[in-house]
């Protein structure tokens, strides 16, 4: 009800109609304040019962205050952890979690819950012989053995481990972001998506004694790409120091990464 409510005040901004996006606002704000004096604990920073899926959608749907919201998040992760790495959303919430864990910058515990093979999941999944997805987590016999619902993991594999992320700023995918994520123990990764533009593509391995990133940028289109360069380390495009390439601008650092900014083309970065 909240997130519909902002995206009617969305729509009435972009149509000009100022006083219909007051009076959306005017009841999303409501809903917020509804929403938080009935599930909201501040002593503890959890809503309802402290559960992954009631922290996870108060977070993705903007409801927690700023100045709770780190807290908020550990909830979330501590009763991941505090089960083994196990999850308790279902096809509803499994979404959330995962959303509010990637906004969070916590990619890591993503890895961890979805690489056990002895806790409800998608190894669990493997480890009861699945060849597809299972309606359930716990692959019941009784249950669809070819089900999209708990497919949502697919967005985190293209969006952070492959980097693959659309420019908010603008329509279909005309300006993207590429940043990778190296989690866990994985050593490479492959992604690609055929835009409307064409063909994104990202692809990484650490198995040279550095980091490689090659990326696809399609006609007609620019990119922000975002490579893991520890302090001092040497940045390459195509062989050639950063600096010398004139296709390739430096955007500066930020969180680990260099950024730079690039137009259509294959580019070869290598960090060492």
């Amino acid at each position: 009800y909240y997130m519909d409510a902002l995206a009617m005040v969305k729509g009435a901004e972009l149509l000009g109609r100022k006083k219909d996006a007051e009076r959306w606002q005017r009841l999303a704000d409501a809903i917020r304040a509804s929403y938080n004096a009935k599930f909201f604990h501040e002593e503890g920073c959890y809503y309802d019962r402290n559960s992954q899926t009631a922290n996870s959608i108060a977070l993705c749907a903007g409801m927690v205050d700023p100045e709770y919201r780190q807290r908020v998040l550990d909830n979330v992760v501590k009763d991941i952890r505090s089960r083994n790495n196990g999850l308790t959303g279902g096809d509803v919430g499994y979404t959330y979690i995962l959303r509010a864990l990637e906004a969070g910058g916590r990619s890591d515990v993503i890895f961890d819950m979805n690489s056990r093979y002895d806790v409800y999941g998608y190894g669990y999944m493997l480890a009861q012989g699945a060849t597809a997805l299972p309606e359930s987590w716990q692959a019941l016999p009784r249950k669809s053995h070819n089900h999209l619902m708990l497919g949502h993991l697919l967005e985190w594999f293209y969006t952070y481990v492959g980097g693959i992320r659309r420019d908010d700023s603008v329509q279909a995918y005309k300006k993207f972001i590429v940043r990778p994520e190296i989690v866990g123990d994985l050593r490479s990764a492959e992604a690609s998506f055929r835009s409307p533009y064409g063909l994104i593509r990202s692809e990484w391995t650490t198995e040279q004694g550095g980091f490689d990133l090659l990326v696809e940028v399609p006609a007609n289109t620019t990119a922000r790409i975002y490579v893991p360069a520890p302090a001092g380390s040497r940045v390459c495009e195509s062989g050639l120091e950063v600096a010398q390439c004139k296709d390739v601008e430096s955007l500066g650092t930020e969180d680990g990464y260099r950024v730079f900014g690039v137009g259509s083309g294959i580019y070869r970065f290598s960090v060492r």
